[in-house]
């Protein structure tokens, strides 16, 4: 993972990363892009002809700002693990392993992004917003998606290493299964890492509310389980700052989401539905359902 890590970040750097992402994924992967405005989609697809689909979602404002400064930004994390992922599952192929699960890996590839008030650092969202940005990431055919989101800009989550969210599923936080921490904690080597999150954070950004960020935002364009995989720091940091890159949390947060889609293959479970179904008989379906794109 180490070497297509560095490939990601390599490619992503360029003064314009397409023509070498092109080089590296047509022909070798299903893939296509999609221009809105400036802002451009990746979109590969992985067929192993498993039963189940994942996506991995790398979420972000831009991987540069061109013009206000040189260089990769934090917030290109979403997009260089998600790179990172596509490049180690076409090594995997290339060596003869192919794993028996389909998955979707999207993500933006911009070089510019737009800034929006938020408390510490205003957050980086793509041009042509988020909601736009949002129908074109969340692949409804996902059964979990894997939302990875830079997620430095708060005075709470200051850990060392990538940190998880619980499951959301259906507005409700759900723990997240025994067997997700495992792969956790054999990838980092140390205790799991959560996120905290709030109520505030499963409604949408135009909500007058605290978000930490728009980690698990996913949720209201599916279905499917989401799980949250923030890059994190010690420090507080805006994500339209250079120079900050953490090789080992990146390698990490890669390597997990390939785990996580061998756990999958092997038929694993990020939640425990009866959980789910036992909070929806006792409670009620959540009201926070009302606002998923299709409802408002």
């Amino acid at each position: 993972m180490i070497k297509s890590l560095m490939e990601a970040i390599e490619i992503l750097e360029s003064k314009d990363p397409m023509p070498l992402i092109r080089e590296k994924l047509k022909g070798k992967i299903e893939y296509e892009e999609k221009k809105i405005g400036d802002v451009i989609f990746i979109k590969a697809l992985y067929k192993g002809n498993g039963k189940n689909r994942v996506e991995v979602l790398g979420r972000l404002g831009a991987i540069q700002m061109q013009g206000i400064n040189k260089g990769l930004v934090s917030d290109a994390d979403g997009a260089i693990v998600t790179l990172a992922t596509i490049l180690e599952l076409i090594n995997l192929m290339e060596k003869g392993i192919y794993l028996e699960v389909d998955v979707s890996l999207i993500t933006n590839i911009s070089l510019r992004a737009k800034l929006i008030p938020h408390k510490p650092f205003d957050f980086m969202v793509p041009q042509i917003g988020l909601d736009e940005a949002l129908k074109e990431e969340v692949d409804p055919k996902a059964n979990l998606i894997l939302s990875i989101d830079s997620t430095k800009g708060n005075r709470i989550a200051k850990f060392d290493d990538f940190a998880i969210t619980h499951a959301i599923k259906n507005g409700y936080i759900l723990k997240v299964s025994d067997e997700v921490i495992d792969i956790y904690n054999r990838v980092t080597g140390h205790e799991v890492y959560i996120i905290p999150l709030t109520t505030g954070d499963l409604v949408p950004l135009d909500f007058n509310i605290y978000h930490i960020s728009t980690l698990v935002t996913p949720w209201l364009y599916t279905e499917s389980p989401v799980i949250g995989i923030g890059t994190v720091s010690k420090q507080v940091i805006p994500g339209y700052v250079t120079g900050v890159i953490n090789w080992e949390m990146l390698e990490h947060a890669s390597r997990f989401c390939l785990e996580m889609l061998k756990f999958v293959e092997q038929g694993g479970k990020v939640y425990d539905e009866a959980e789910l179904e036992e909070l929806e008989r006792k409670i009620g379906k959540s009201n926070l359902t009302k606002f998923k794109y299709g409802s408002r």
